[in-house]
């Protein structure tokens, strides 16, 4: 158990529904530091990595392009650092909270709440680091906006996915122990990684498209109005267009996810539960000695799926044989009925002829 589930552990169930708010979330976020503050440490790591090799690639054409080196950045952190805080980020917590009533849309919101706080600040602080290093701070006027709503669609993502393809969070070393749960972490992360793409792109192209649309019909005005300028125009679309845009994906998102997240909270729950019960039946090794059982492990992938396969198909044909015997059941109740009924009749129609 990590230091996150001892703490929640020591609080009283009954108040956790009602606890779950943001200044309380992220002071306990910061008070205890669990697993999934590392992984999206991690995962602006890999971010800013990958605006290195884009700055200082040796072999191909640099980027020196600002605000195309801060999207590459933001996003490439992001979307990896919004599954790492989702509905099943904290498993024990978030068993506790939803078994002591509480709203996995309240859990969500203030979850993605949090993460905005962090990687909005993740975004602007590479913004500044972009600006130290190409000496380049014209584009911040006009584009201050975009920076600011990179997060949104990469969280909407990963709400989504903390229900549709549920994966508690897992250590490294764990998870490349448990070789079971990689199909189920690999739609995990790379679903969200497209969607995260797809929507950015819509997110971007929609609202850079009206912005050239009034744009051209304003350069075609015999007279034009003096506040129809260029900046006015650029700051109305991305001030006013964008964010309407963006949350009302968010709120569709929250909403699907918190619907889903109502009709499979048991199987939620009885996941998370599993997922536990599984990181603590793994070896204690090191993350370098995960990573040399890995091969031995690639080789036990096959019978692990086969034996899952029939496992799955076992438990099919039990609920099959269940529903048959329901049936059965319910048929032999209908004849019964039936014949009762009739035999009712006759004796009424056997005492009227008498």
């Amino acid at each position: 158990m990590t230091e996150a589930v001892v703490t929640a552990a020591s609080e009283p169930s009954e108040d956790l529904a009602l606890k779950v708010t943001l200044p309380r979330e992220f002071w306990r976020v910061l008070r205890v530091w669990p697993d999934w503050m590392f992984g999206m440490l991690a995962s602006m790591g890999l971010g800013l990595a990958t605006g290195a090799f884009l700055y200082w690639d040796p072999i191909g054409t640099r980027v020196r392009d600002p605000l195309t080196l801060i999207v590459t950045i933001v996003l490439t952190a992001v979307a990896d650092a919004s599954l790492t805080n989702q509905l099943a980020a904290e498993p024990e917590w978030t068993i506790k909270v939803l078994s002591a009533g509480g709203d996995p849309a309240r859990l969500l919101r203030v979850r993605n709440q949090v993460l905005y706080v962090f990687e909005a600040g993740y975004a602007f602080g590479v913004a500044g680091l972009v600006i130290l290093l190409t000496k380049d701070h014209h584009w911040v006027k006009h584009n201050w906006p975009i920076i600011a709503e990179l997060p949104l669609a990469p969280i909407a993502a990963g709400n989504l996915a903390s229900v549709l393809f549920p994966c508690p969070f897992m250590r490294l070393r764990h998870r490349l122990q448990a070789t079971t749960t990689w199909p189920r972490w690999g739609a995990y992360v790379g679903i969200p990684f497209a969607l995260t793409s797809l929507g950015t792109l819509a997110v971007m192209a929609v609202p850079a498209w009206i912005e050239q649309r009034i744009e051209h019909s304003a350069n075609r005005m015999h007279h034009r109005p003096g506040w129809l300028t260029g900046d006015n125009i650029h700051f109305a679309t991305w001030l006013i267009a964008v964010p309407v845009l963006n949350l009302l994906i968010w709120a569709a998102a929250l909403k699907t996810a918190n619907t889903l997240a109502h009709l499979r909270r048991r199987h939620l729950m009885d996941l998370m539960r599993k997922h536990g019960e599984l990181a603590l039946s793994m070896d204690d090794l090191s993350l370098w000695g995960a990573m040399k059982a890995l091969p031995e492990n690639l080789r036990d992938i096959p019978g692990e799926v086969r034996d899952a396969a029939l496992a799955e198909i076992a438990h099919v044909r039990e609920v099959g044989g269940q529903l048959d015997r329901g049936l059965e059941r319910a048929l032999a109740r209908q004849a019964a009925r039936i014949r009762a009924e009739r035999t009712a009749e006759q004796t009424t129609t056997g005492g009227i002829a008498v």
